[in-house]
């Protein structure tokens, strides 16, 4: 559940933000995980390893929804187009 949480959030912030709204995510994101799983009992370096997949993962969503930006866009457009313009 986890893995597909990340990679859906980072093509959220691919759709949405720009790469500096990237690197605090990951940052505290990484931070928090690694707090808990310490404060569970688990070893750091335990901890840190088993992070990895979902930060490369926020990554990976993240290329994915600067790649949809443009199509998503249209589509935007696209239903926006049949809306009457009424105040």
């Amino acid at each position: 559940m986890l893995p597909l949480l990340a990679c859906c959030s980072g093509v959220y912030i691919g759709l949405h933000f720009s790469v500096l709204a990237l690197l605090p995510f990951l940052v505290l994101g990484t931070g928090a995980f690694i707090i808990s799983s310490c404060a569970s009992g688990h070893g750091f370096f335990e901890s840190a390893s088993t992070m990895l997949v979902p930060v490369i993962l926020v990554q990976v969503g993240y290329m994915l929804g600067l790649t949809a930006r443009a199509a998503y866009g249209r589509v935007l457009a696209r239903l926006n187009i049949g809306q009457p313009k009424r105040v």
